[in-house]
């Protein structure tokens, strides 16, 4: 199998993601290659002197990867895949590697840009609504599936749908217990100012045990230094090995599920005020979470920008913790609603609607984005 070729289609519009770099591979040692991206991207064989990330993966599981039948984070996870060095750079690899097998040369967008926000159709949606003053809660066994589907998913109505995580192993056992599922698992950690910087590949990312992070939690809480929220292991692909332990929510069509993410770290871990491009359904495993949520239609309120052209990821300027409202004078207007999720309670949080999200103890989360095609 020609690996440098392979490798040298893989990277030739990399640069369409805005990125520049040296990417080497150890498939054996001896059967290393490297890619330097930029805006003629070039690949060689043999090691290079100073690459920026250093990835190590067995030859069948790249060629996995390349043909479809294998995650990139699914391996990472597991630990099948090893990553050193730029770990902000390395996040990128998913995206390369998916417009790569599509083909096609894509716009060229820089991640760490700020791009204007297009409106959505979910924003008319909620405008159209009377104001939501606070979010229902109600207990799973007094809420059918056709009873979400027909009074909260069409109308894009937020919900907390409390004792939903019963069936769960990993809700009913202990953090003991726990570890030996997150043994030889592992994930990427934010570190120091990753909240100012959101969506930024300038964060501070590491690649961590889960069960080392997990063990860590245990030590005595704090800031980071100049009052940088605590590392938080956020935003990971759920390890094949924990699926066992979970169960999709019966509210959607198991097609329409995107592989689900798990946010682990202690109290005071913290993601913006931002919003998603999909529906959302938010479990809390262990602890408590707070969210901040405003409704779509307050988007020109929040100072609110996006990571492509054409939107799709949206962060905002505004913190409703911290309310600047000479700079944001019509954020005045907007009704913020503030709930805490408890363990065991899964959070319906519709496509558009905006969130901040803080750790208020110890806390793990599994979350599932769903392609229903509402709003779009």
């Amino acid at each position: 199998m020609d690996l440098q070729n392979i490798l040298s289609t893989l990277f030739a519009n990399a640069g369409s993601v805005g990125i520049e770099g040296v990417f080497q591979f150890v498939f054996a040692p001896d059967r290393v290659f490297w890619s330097e991206i930029k805006e003629q991207s070039t690949t060689e064989s043999g090691r290079h002197a100073r690459p920026d990330v250093t990835i190590g993966i067995a030859e069948q599981d790249f060629l996995g990867i390349m043909g479809g039948t294998a995650n990139v984070e699914e391996l990472f996870a597991s630990g099948r895949l090893k990553i050193d060095g730029n770990m902000g750079l390395a996040t990128l690899l998913p995206q390369i590697i998916n417009r790569a097998r599509h083909g096609g040369k894509a716009e060229k967008v820089d991640m760490n840009q700020r791009y204007p926000t297009p409106a959505r159709p979910s924003e008319a949606l909620s405008a159209g609504q009377q104001v939501l003053r606070e979010v229902e809660r109600r207990p799973r066994q007094q809420l059918s599936v056709e009873t979400f589907r027909r009074d909260y998913l069409p109308h894009g109505i937020p919900l907390i749908i409390s004792d939903a995580l019963r069936d769960w192993p990993l809700f009913n056992m202990s953090r003991e217990e726990s570890l030996v599922h997150f043994a030889q698992l592992q994930g990427i950690t934010r570190h120091g100012d990753y909240a100012q910087k959101t969506f930024s590949t300038e964060r501070d990312f590491r690649s961590t045990s889960m069960r080392d992070f997990i063990a860590s939690l245990d030590a005595p809480a704090g800031k980071g230094r100049n009052g940088e929220p605590p590392a938080y292991m956020g935003n990971n692909i759920l390890p094949a090995q924990l699926l066992e332990q979970i169960q999709y929510p019966p509210y959607f069509d198991l097609s329409l599920f995107i592989a689900p993410r798990i946010w682990i770290g202690p109290k005071g871990t913290l993601t913006p005020l931002h919003r998603d491009d999909t529906d959302n359904l938010f479990a809390q495993v262990w602890g408590q979470k707070s969210f901040i949520l405003a409704a779509p239609h307050h988007r020109p309120a929040l100072g609110t920008w996006s990571t492509a052209p054409k939107g799709g990821l949206d962060g905002c300027d505004f913190n409703p913790d911290a309310p600047d409202y000479q700079r944001f004078p019509q954020a005045r207007d907007v009704t913020f609603l503030r709930i805490t999720l408890q363990a065991g309670d899964l959070l319906f949080l519709p496509e558009g609607w905006f969130h901040q999200v803080e750790s208020v103890s110890t806390s793990l989360s599994v979350n599932f984005w769903v392609n229903s095609g509402r709003g779009w």
